[in-house]
């Protein structure tokens, strides 16, 4: 039986909701640790319906009373900000009445987020590297009695609930961070041979052929390859016991061979896991298309144009020591895959048309992630690394943005001073230059760029069409007067 783990925070925050708003529901955000083991990362209410419920603190909301598209939204928005190691695993009720009679809605509640969630999925790729999840938490606080409710809701005919073990812990929870640069680069056919191409579509092909490839990737962790049987305990103990060995063979370099020991260990050092970081390097190797298809699948073919993906993307996920190390390998490849996948749908969604003509060149710019911490009010004491999320801004977006979003998603509240804005840069606007003077010289072609203005020239064009206005209007002023003289 699984074991949802808790902190006395996570307790405290289910007394708040119940005690403030005399009934609470949100979004359960773990980490899975083992098989039988989950981590509860963090509990995010919603607040979706504030606005309408300022009236009605009196009332006896209920499960019934819950909104499932509100519900499936945020939890859709909470899913784009977490690392590939965490994700949502279920929903939480706060009330300050027992709630405990109305599982039936509760089940009917989780079949409606969960049809929700399919069709939005569906309607973008997939998400994950790995199998769908189908399991999810299910967790009822009742501030009348401080009872607490925990069950495993699984989906199909209906939904069935089974009994799911619980506990708050004392001791904090210890991650272990993860970083990756990935550098995105790739060139797709446009197999469409229609004159007008849908954008969304060819960015869909994009997820998928990336997904394929990404699936049959190498990891490697300090730049070895590691056995995907171990876990993440053994791994660092192993580590910091070549650490031990290099520092006694560097201690009295007599040799050329410990001299090389003292380059090793002072490569491990800058490599910035051993002493005393918590940090583990790691990068994303695919393999050569040509590996992936057999002789007689490569054929030469002509297409009406070619669909080219360059990048960087940084991903930072936090993992358990109880993690094997497949886990972590799924995890890097699961972040890089939301990552992507999460730009494409943000800016798909600000596109206001979403076809171009097939002789165009069609040049885009996603948003870049930038990441934030949780605030100590707002997640359990914890050692190692600190939990980070992530967001997404286009060109010109204020940090504003993510605190905003972050309080409508995550119920916390951020300083926008502590958001890392820098850990992928702004692309080099050489780019669009240069495909735009390549697309002058081209015969019957048109260029076209699709990226966040810059506010600067927006206005110098305002002011400049005001001024040629007002010179325009004295100037026909004067020439009135010299004709009438005359």
């Amino acid at each position: 039986m699984r074991t949802l783990l808790l902190s006395k925070a996570d307790e405290l925050y289910l007394e708040k909701c119940a005690q403030e708003h005399r009934f609470s529901y949100g979004i359960i955000i773990g980490h899975q640790a083992d098989l039988s083991k989950t981590f509860v990362v963090h509990l995010a209410r919603n607040n979706e319906e504030d606005a309408d419920l300022e009236d009605l603190t009196e009332v006896g909301l209920s499960i019934s009373d819950i909104s499932s598209q509100a519900l499936a939204s945020q939890w859709l928005s909470a899913s784009k900000m977490c690392p590939g190691s965490f994700d949502v695993i279920g929903i939480f009720v706060a009330s300050a009445t027992d709630q405990n009679t109305e599982m039936k809605t509760a089940k009917k509640l989780f079949s409606d987020v969960y049809d929700i969630l399919l069709k939005s999925n569906k309607s973008f790729g997939i998400y994950t590297t790995d199998v769908a999840q189908s399991d999810y938490a299910f967790l009822s606080y009742s501030l009348a009695n401080k009872q607490v409710v925990c069950k495993s809701y699984t989906y199909g005919n209906g939904g069935t609930f089974s009994d799911m073990e619980f506990k708050f812990v004392e001791k904090p929870f210890e991650w272990i961070r993860l970083e990756c640069e990935y550098d995105l680069e790739d060139i797709l056919p446009i197999v469409n041979t229609a004159r007008r191409v849908n954008i969304e579509e060819q960015f869909q092909n994009i997820i998928v052929a990336f997904r394929k490839n990404i699936l049959v990737s190498e990891v490697f962790l300090q730049n070895e390859i590691v056995e995907d049987t171990i876990d993440l305990q053994t791994y660092i103990k192993k580590r910091k016991s070549k650490e031990e060995k290099l520092k006694a063979s560097s201690s009295n370099v007599t040799t050329p061979s410990d001299s090389c020991a003292s380059d090793s260990l002072h490569l491990l050092r800058s490599q910035g896991y051993l002493g005393g970081s918590a940090i583990i390097r790691a990068s994303i190797v695919l393999p050569v298309k040509c590996q992936l298809a057999k002789p007689s699948d490569i054929k030469v073919r002509e297409f009406n144009g070619t669909l080219r993906t360059s990048g960087i993307i940084s991903t930072r996920i936090f993992c358990s020591q109880r993690n094997s190390i497949a886990d972590v390998k799924r995890f890097l490849r699961d972040d890089v895959l939301r990552s992507l996948t999460t730009r494409i749908q943000v800016y798909c969604d600000g596109l206001t048309d979403s076809y171009v003509t097939n002789e165009a060149i069609f040049i885009s710019e996603p948003p870049r992630r930038v990441f934030f911490s949780l605030p100590a009010e707002g997640t359990k004491t914890s050692k190692g690394a600190t939990v980070q999320f992530s967001e997404y801004l286009f060109r010109g977006e204020a940090p504003t943005v993510v605190v905003a979003q972050a309080k409508q998603i995550l119920d916390v509240e951020l300083d926008p001073e502590t958001i890392l804005m820098d850990a992928e840069g702004l692309p080099d606007d050489t780019n669009f230059t240069n495909s735009q003077t390549d697309a002058d010289e081209a015969d019957e072609t048109r260029s076209m760029t699709n990226t966040m203005p810059k506010p600067e020239l927006s206005r110098s064009l305002y002011m400049l069409g005001i001024a040629v206005a007002l010179l325009v209007l004295l100037s026909s002023v004067a020439l009135h007067y010299m004709l009438t003289d005359k």
